[in-house]
């Protein structure tokens, strides 16, 4: 019964109910304050959950595209900021189309809005040692909210597996890391990265567990 409560409730978050109607506020807490875990994708010290309607298109080290049907999602984990466990503050910029920080019980993070041109906006989310950065339509955001923060606060991380990692120093001389604790305002970080075929297309991913 507690399975099918789940599903019920990322089916609710992920579009079946009209999230556009919903504040950016209820949205918010009403997923990062959610107490069930469930994923159905595992990486290198770290799983999370994806939406049913989104999709792994490339993966390399800690950088990762997300696409629905619409958008993609550039999605960063920061490993090292998490196994050396900084905080850092974020201060809301009230010249942001929405700015808002996030704190739930020892997780932090932010969700910067701006716009970057005609209806266009950039969507910015880092929680739980994580990061998401989209380019949206203003009609889209509730649901770029959604699946974003579904993502972020899904994040579990395995600490031995990370002590390995992180404590070996092996790290792949490919990994480009971001300082999630900052926001771009106007451009993703992640453009450039994909502008400099950082991200190889691949057939298949092998990681993605359907």
């Amino acid at each position: 019964m507690k399975k099918v409560f789940l599903i019920l409730i990322v089916i609710m978050l992920t579009g079946c109910v009209n999230v556009e109607n919903i504040s950016y506020d209820d949205i918010i807490n009403n997923i990062v304050s959610s107490k069930y875990e469930i994923y159905n994708a595992n990486r290198s010290g770290y799983k999370y959950y994806t939406p049913n309607n989104m999709a792994s298109a490339n993966t390399i080290d800690y950088n990762e595209i997300l696409e629905d049907d619409l958008y993609k999602y550039y999605f960063y984990v920061d490993v090292i900021s998490y196994y050396n466990r900084v905080i850092e503050t974020y201060e809301v910029d009230n010249n942001a189309y929405f700015s808002k920080a996030i704190n739930y019980q020892d997780k932090f993070g932010y969700i910067e809005i701006n716009k970057v041109s005609d209806n266009k906006y950039l969507l910015e989310i880092m929680y739980n040692y994580a990061k998401i950065e989209v380019i949206v339509d203003e009609y889209n955001l509730n649901k770029a909210i959604s699946n974003s923060l579904i993502i972020l606060s899904s994040v579990k991380y395995n600490s031995e597996i990370l002590d390995t990692i992180v404590g070996e120093n092996i790290l792949t001389s490919k990994e480009i890391e971001f300082n999630i604790f900052e926001t771009k305002k106007t451009e993703s970080n992640f453009l450039e990265v994909e502008a400099n075929n950082i991200y190889v297309e691949e057939e298949n991913d092998p990681d993605l567990i359907k």
